[in-house]
């Protein structure tokens, strides 16, 4: 299994929603490579909460 890449939590506005090729606005997991991972979710806690849990089941911890 490849090593999972970075995950950063982003706000995306909408303005924004064509740079990150999504419909709704709102929190979103985004990898190091600028792709959408994860969400659309209603806060930032949310969206750690989901990106700490995809990180560790991907990393098996």
């Amino acid at each position: 299994m490849a090593e999972p890449k970075d995950l950063m939590a982003v706000d995306v506005h909408t303005d924004d929603l064509q740079d990150y090729n999504v419909t709704q606005t709102g929190w979103y997991a985004v990898d190091d490579g600028g792709k959408v991972v994860l969400g659309p979710f209603e806060s930032l806690a949310l969206c750690e909460l989901a990106i700490r849990d995809r990180l560790l089941r991907t990393k098996g911890l």
